[in-house]
C-alpha cells in the first residue's frame, strides 16, 4: 500500500538508500532523507484540473512551455536555451504523463515523467529540464487558478525581496574596461556585488590564466572593498589550479567560488574546499540527481549548493535540495537563475521559500539593451528586486503575443 509518507518520497524520485561516504558524513536511512513538506493540492482544489494541452509554441522569438486547463486558463513559462534541441524527448517522454491527467496531482505526475515506461533511462539534464518546464508551467496554472503567488500554495514566505549581483560573462578583454563596466552597472542598480568569470570555461589556457590574474585584481581595485565579489569558473581548472586561484581570489577578498573544477570531478573539488578556508565553494548547477546533491552536502564537496530551477526538474526539486542543504549544515543555498526575463518566476518562488537562500543573487543587467515589452519588467531598486505578489508565477504577457505563436508540439 503507498502510505502518504512514501508517496511524497517516491514522488520527487526520493525513495533514499543508506550512504556513508567522507569524513564528515552521515548515515542516514530512508525515513531521514530531507524532504520538503509537499501540500495536498486536493484540498486548496476540491475537484480535479484536467490538464486539457501541453504545448511548445514560439513566439517572440523564444520558446513557451503553455499548459492548458479544460476552462481554458493557461500557465506558463519561457523554456530555456536548451529546449530547443530536447523538442524529441519532450513529445514523446513527457507529454504524455501530463495531458489529461488531475494538475492536483503534479507531485505524481512528475514522478510517473521520470519513472515510468523506463524513462529514468534517460535521465539527466535533458530528460529534467523537460519534465522541470513542464511542472514549473503547470504551477502557474495552479497558482492562476488559486489567484495566489505559487509559493503560498508551497508554505509560507520568508521574504518579499532580496540583493542582487551583476554578473559579467567576459573571459577576454581588457580587465579595466571589464571592471569599470561593472561599477557603471553597480551605479545605476543599486547592487553591492558582482561575479567575474575566471578561467577559459573548462579550459584554462595560458592567456585564460593571465587574464584571471590581472582581472582579479583590478575588480577589487576599482570597486573597491566595499563591493562583495563572487567569481565563476565554469569547471576550469585542475585541483591544484583551483587551489592557486582560490588563494588568489582570497587575497583580493572575494566571497564565492563557483565550480573550480569540473563539475563530474567531485574528489577534486572536495580538496579545494578542504584546503580553502577564507573563502565559499559552491556549485550544482550542471547537476540533476537528488542523491548527487545530497552526496555533494554529505561528503563536503560544497559549501553551498546552486541547483538550476529548470534542468534539475523545477521548484519542488529545487526545495529539495534547499532542505538537503540545510539539513546537512551547508552554508547555504543559491540556486542558478542568472536572468531578468520570465524565466526568473519560478526562482521568485523559491527565494520566498526558502529560509537559507545564501547571499546575494544573480541578476543579468544589460542597460544597453532595448528592453522587451511583451512581458512584465523585472526591475531592481537600490539593489534589490520584488517578489512577485501577482497570481502564478508572477509575470504577466501581452496578449497580443498569441496572436501569431507557431506550434512546435
Amino acid at each position: 500500500m503507498l502510505t502518504r509518507k512514501k508517496f511524497l518520497q517516491s514522488s520527487l524520485g526520493l525513495i533514499a538508500l543508506p550512504y556513508l561516504s567522507g569524513a564528515n558524513s552521515k548515515r542516514i536511512n530512508n525515513d531521514d532523507f530531507p524532504s520538503w513538506p509537499l501540500p495536498d493540492l486536493t484540498k486548496t482544489f476540491k475537484v480535479p484540473i484536467t490538464i486539457r494541452a501541453v504545448e511548445l509554441l514560439k513566439t517572440q522569438g523564444e520558446l513557451m512551455l503553455v499548459v492548458t486547463a479544460e476552462d481554458g486558463t493557461r500557465g506558463i513559462t519561457q523554456c530555456n536555451a536548451r529546449m530547443q534541441n530536447l523538442t524529441s524527448l519532450l513529445k514523446g517522454l513527457v507529454i504524455p504523463h501530463f495531458e489529461g491527467k488531475d494538475a492536483r496531482l503534479l507531485p505524481q505526475l512528475a514522478d510517473n515523467a521520470y519513472r515510468l515506461n523506463s524513462n529514468y533511462k534517460y535521465a539527466g539534464m535533458p530528460l529534467w529540464n523537460c519534465i522541470g518546464s513542464v511542472e514549473i508551467a503547470v504551477w502557474d496554472l495552479l497558482g492562476k487558478l488559486a489567484k495566489k503567488p505559487v509559493y503560498e500554495l508551497l508554505g509560507k514566505p520568508v521574504r518579499h525581496d532580496y540583493g542582487v549581483y551583476i554578473s559579467d560573462f567576459n573571459r577576454e578583454g581588457d580587465p579595466t574596461k571589464i571592471a569599470n563596466d561593472l561599477l557603471a552597472k553597480l551605479d545605476a542598480t543599486g547592487a553591492k556585488g558582482v561575479k567575474i568569470k575566471v578561467g577559459g570555461r573548462m579550459a584554462n589556457t595560458a592567456e585564460n590564466d593571465a587574464q584571471t590574474r590581472k582581472l582579479v585584481p583590478t575588480v577589487r581595485k576599482i570597486l573597491g572593498d566595499g563591493i562583495t565579489i563572487y567569481a565563476d569558473a565554469n569547471g576550469s581548472y585542475s585541483p591544484q589550479e583551483g587551489i592557486e586561484i582560490g588563494r588568489l581570489l582570497e587575497d583580493y577578498g572575494a566571497e564565492i567560488f563557483e565550480e573550480p573544477c569540473n563539475f563530474e570531478d567531485e574528489d577534486g573539488t572536495r580538496m579545494v574546499c578542504e584546503i580553502l578556508t577564507k573563502i565559499k565553494l559552491a556549485g550544482g548547477e550542471q547537476d540533476t540527481s537528488i542523491y548527487r546533491f545530497r552526496r555533494l552536502a554529505q561528503t563536503d564537496v560544497y559549501d553551498i549548493l546552486q541547483p538550476d530551477l529548470y534542468y534539475n526538474g523545477g521548484i519542488l526539486r529545487a526545495l529539495q535540495v534547499s532542505e538537503i542543504a540545510r539539513v546537512y549544515g551547508k552554508k547555504g543555498f543559491a540556486p542558478h537563475s542568472p536572468k531578468a526575463d520570465p524565466l526568473i518566476g519560478p526562482f521568485w518562488q523559491v527565494a520566498a521559500l526558502a529560509s537559507n537562500l545564501y547571499g546575494l543573487q544573480e541578476l543579468v543587467y544589460n542597460p544597453g539593451e532595448k528592453a522587451p515589452s511583451w512581458y512584465s519588467e523585472v526591475g531592481v531598486k537600490n539593489g534589490r528586486v520584488v517578489i512577485s505578489d501577482r497570481s502564478g508565477l508572477g509575470i504577466l504577457y501581452d496578449d497580443d503575443i498569441w496572436k501569431s505563436t507557431e506550434k512546435i508540439i
